[in-house]
């Protein structure tokens, strides 16, 4: 199972994380937590400066182990919830790559970007005036009100002048025939609608015809019934139809829910070892040689029902074993050391 990183919704300045794991996964009351740099190959140690006075960034980093905590462990809403502070939060960037050992429990983890760090206390010190910059002088600047200053009035309106005779004669006209070109309009128009052909729909453009379902889209494919194994077999069977982040979604929302054959093709995908040709060759979706990676999602398949992993987690754990890097021997204690 995945460990989840939150914000902590009471801490809206940051600085303070909860780390969501499966239910059960902790039975003490209380947990550790361990930060391992991926890329350094190296263990967040403490810091110097205690509560709210940790410094955001500048981490101290090493080769020793160093433990957390020790931290609450929360019983909430079917998982086991782990609150830690700015003595972690403040020294990790966003989107590093980690491994978080909690209490024993090592997962792999991109830190998010909606958990920011928390500055520092203020420091004591002398107040500093701070100089302002003068306004232009106006009239805003006068002490109490400007006067009101009155609108333009409008020059008054000339009286009309009398309407001679010949013009009240030609008014009368005008009243008369504009009634009379109104009707004659509606009677057009009633001649026209009367005469008006009745298909004159006929010109207009048929509906396009209604595209066939894709069976290769994401939506057909996450649909399918029977597990991943059915899934997979119908990634492999629409090939190039189908694109690497597409196939990624379905792998990553099967091995969320702990399906063996989607994490069994996450060990292979990290595996330099393995290939399958038609996902990672036809299909594209592949990544990096990572035996550590690919010995935790092997162990996770057999875990989770995947007999046939156990073959490759074994090749991998001899893989590890001759590894003289700080990963590689933390995953083979993990995960080969029964």
């Amino acid at each position: 199972m995945s460990l989840f990183v939150h914000p902590d919704p009471q801490e809206p300045a940051g600085g303070f994380a909860f780390l969501e794991l499966p239910e059960g996964t902790l039975t003490e009351p209380t947990a550790t937590v361990a930060v391992f740099d991926a890329f350094g190959e190296r263990w967040l140690a403490t810091s110097e400066m205690l509560g709210d006075r940790i410094e955001v960034g500048d981490a101290n980093w090493q080769s020793d182990r160093v433990e957390f905590g020790p931290y609450e462990v929360h019983r909430h809403d079917g998982a086991d919830w782990v609150r830690i502070g700015p003595e972690i939060v403040n020294k990790i960037e966003e989107y590093a790559p980690l491994r978080l050992v909690v209490s024993g429990h090592p997962y792999d983890v991109t830190w998010p970007d909606t958990v920011p760090p928390r500055a520092g206390a203020a420091v004591l010190g002398s107040l500093q005036t701070v100089a302002r910059k003068e306004a232009p002088p106006g009239p805003e600047r006068l002490v109490g009100k400007a006067p009101p200053v009155e609108p333009p009035q409008a020059p008054p309106e000339p009286e009309s002048a009398p309407v001679p005779e010949e013009a009240a004669v030609q008014s009368r006209k005008g009243s008369v025939l504009l009634p009379l070109a109104l009707l004659l309009v509606a009677l057009a128009a009633g001649i026209a609608w009367y005469f008006w052909p009745e298909s004159g729909d006929q010109g207009q453009a048929p509906p396009p015809p209604v595209p066939e379902s894709d069976p290769c889209s994401f939506a057909n494919l996450s649909a399918l019934s029977g597990g991943f194994p059915v899934t997979a077999e119908a990634l492999r069977d629409c090939g190039t139809a189908v694109g690497p982040d597409t196939a990624l979604r379905l792998v990553e929302d099967a091995a969320a829910r702990n399906d063996g054959a989607a994490l069994l093709l996450f060990g292979t995908l990290y595996d330099g070892e393995t290939l399958d040709a038609r996902i990672e060759d036809v299909i594209g979706l592949t990544f990096e040689d990572d035996p550590a990676k690919a010995v935790e999602y092997y162990d996770r398949a057999l875990r989770a029902g995947a007999a046939e992993a156990a073959g490759p987690k074994a090749a991998t754990c001899t893989r590890l074993a001759r590894s003289d890097a700080t990963l590689a021997k933390g995953a083979h204690d993990d995960f080969c050391v029964e």
